[in-house]
């Protein structure tokens, strides 16, 4: 019988040890700390930039191509001698009297009497690209801007080899507006995985002549592959696939309107923030490795707070991060090294 009181008296000691020992002895884990901190951490600001490479095509019905020391123009078929062309009829269209060879060969006029003509350009991107997104179980919905550094190298006719200058490529700021809609499908481990769609407009910029040339909004899919760091941090790579187009329009002529294909293909990095949902620890010598409630030396208030950097997991696992168990990790791989070096004779 004394046994057994014995026995109950250590059963609820312990429990009442327990409770004193753990980070909530007030009872306060039920109740949020920190509603704003709550709600603002289920946004996501994530800046990224990286690499784009675009492919401009279109075609040439009704219209000739030549290329001359002056430059390259096209002008409208059954014209001949002093014909009224255009230069630059890719971004700006400028008026032009082109007085044509008297003897033109393949290397200076190509003709779409029997067929359009197919031309054929590039340019790379340097993006920088900043995205807001809201959390809502595993969907994403935001939205961002973006600031694109693009140089562009002119359409020619493909496989056009001539022994006059190709167009000079031109330099453009092209600004991009967007709504977000993503899904993380898959997480492994600190890797995760999410689709995402972007839906926006460009502004094409100076490069290209407002008033005869309109771009159409933009639809970009890419796949987002995250490494994450802590509930807070992640870094980030996404390829991605851009589809869009713009057209230019002609003062006059057959032909008024030339559809251009410049779809795009993206890789950036990036990194993606969420703001704390719980702020430091305000005691500096406080080492805790997870959340837990502390009393602010200034205020006397209990709070729950955060006791790793916010790019570190809050709540790592038993040893995990810890800097004593890193240094002797490090001091077990250098004795390791030692075994496999050969030995002095």
């Amino acid at each position: 019988m004394i046994y057994r009181l014995v026995s109950l008296l250590l059963l609820l000691c312990s429990a009442i040890v327990i409770k004193g020992q753990g980070f909530d002895p007030m009872g306060l884990e039920d109740q949020p700390s920190y509603p704003l901190r709550a709600f603002l951490n289920k946004f996501s600001v994530s800046l990224s930039s990286g690499y784009g490479r675009t492919f401009y095509r279109h075609t040439l019905t009704n219209n000739n191509y030549v290329r001359t020391s002056e430059g390259s123009f096209i002008y409208p078929n059954g014209e001949g001698g002093t014909s009224p062309a255009y230069s630059n009829w890719f971004n700006r269209v400028e008026p032009a009297t082109l007085t044509l060879p008297t003897d033109p060969d393949s290397l200076t006029l190509i003709t779409s009497d029997s067929s359009s003509i197919a031309m054929r350009g590039g340019g790379y991107h340097i993006p920088i690209n900043l995205s807001i997104h809201f959390n809502l179980y595993r969907i994403r919905v935001g939205g961002g801007i973006s600031a694109d550094f693009h140089t562009v190298n002119p359409p020619q006719p493909a496989d056009f080899r001539s022994i006059y200058p190709a167009p000079p490529s031109f330099r453009t700021t092209q600004i991009r507006y967007y709504g977000l809609l993503g899904y993380s499908f898959y997480e492994y481990y600190d890797n995760a995985f999410a689709v995402d769609a972007r839906v926006g407009v460009i502004r094409m910029g100076n490069g290209f002549d407002q008033g005869v040339t309109q771009a159409s909004p933009f639809f970009n899919v890419g796949i987002t592959m995250e490494k994450v760091f802590s509930e807070y941090f992640r870094v980030y790579l996404r390829p991605a696939y851009e589809f869009k187009n713009f057209n230019t329009v002609l003062p006059d002529g057959p032909t008024t309107v030339i559809d251009h294909g410049n779809s795009s293909v993206f890789l950036t990095l990036g990194v993606s923030l969420n703001y704390p949902d719980l702020p430091r620890s305000p005691i500096k010598a406080d080492k805790t490795q997870m959340k837990h409630y502390v009393t602010d030396p200034r205020t006397g208030v209990r709070r729950e707070v955060r006791g790793q950097p916010f790019w570190r997991k809050q709540d790592p696992k038993i040893g995990e991060l810890y800097p004593e168990l890193v240094k002797s990790k490090r001091k077990r791989q250098s004795s390791r090294k030692q075994i496999f070096k050969k030995k002095p004779k």
